[in-house]
């Protein structure tokens, strides 16, 4: 009788098939093709997150100076042209208004912290080796709203330190993004020509300035449009500012 032979067991195939070469390189090429999507994407939603937190800033600083003009009889905030120690500079004398407790000097262990919050615009790019940015100050003081009986000025003996002396407030410069090293003000009323604002103010948003007026609102504009007189535009001069 045939007996019958003894069959021993196959290993069973794996039915999870590997990948191939060419089902790799599809992924590959894949993840390349949303990666430079997505990249280009999340750079511009976190442009768009500082350039909104930079207009508020600018924004609150505005709104801060007029709530200063209420309290101290209709007077401006002053910067290092004009301050003396009974008015300090603008960053200090709006401390009450942008900040949990009133600062009265740099040297004070809580001015670091409020200087990169409140007066430290998030457009302001860093451009020193350390880590530093160029400019101390992130924003300008518009000097027209200071001018004293020494200054010469367009419109003299005209003063607009007060608020309710400034004619076209919609349209009168306050603050402005700076791109000065050390300054905290623009000496406007020195300026020529378009190219002066153009050199002094740092358009960060593409070519454009940050811009707050003294009523209360702001806008991004080219530095040009702020002044040029040769097109009869001169939003600094408070007297001049409505003009068309």
């Amino acid at each position: 009788m045939i007996q019958p032979t003894c069959l021993m067991s196959r290993p069973r195939k794996n039915s999870r098939a590997a990948f191939t070469l060419v089902e790799l390189l599809t992924v590959i090429a894949i993840i390349g093709i949303l990666a430079t999507i997505l990249i280009p994407v999340v750079g511009h939603v976190r442009q768009q997150g500082k350039l909104a937190s930079s207009t508020s800033r600018l924004r609150n600083l505005g709104q801060a100076a007029i709530l200063h003009t209420a309290d101290h009889q209709g007077e401006w905030p002053r910067s290092t042209h004009a301050y003396d120690r009974k008015s300090p500079q603008w960053w200090l004398a709006l401390s009450p208004y942008l900040w949990n407790e009133p600062i009265t000097s740099a040297s004070n262990p809580a001015f670091a912290r409020y200087h990169e919050q409140m007066l430290r615009d998030p457009l302001d790019v860093v451009e020193q080796n350390d880590g530093t940015h160029a400019n101390r100050f992130s924003y300008g003081f518009n000097v027209y709203l200071q001018l004293g009986e020494h200054d010469d000025y367009e419109g003299k003996p005209t003063r607009w330190n007060k608020n309710f002396n400034v004619p076209f407030p919609e349209s009168t410069v306050i603050f402005a993004t700076n791109k000065l090293e050390t300054s905290d003000h623009f000496m406007a009323h020195y300026w020529v020509s378009r190219t002066d604002a153009e050199h002094d103010l740092d358009a960060r948003n593409g070519e454009q300035a940050g811009i707050a007026y003294c009523d209360g609102h702001v806008e991004w504009v080219a530095p040009s449009e702020t002044y040029d007189p040769s097109n009869g535009i001169n939003h600094w001069n408070p007297s001049l500012a409505g003009k068309r």
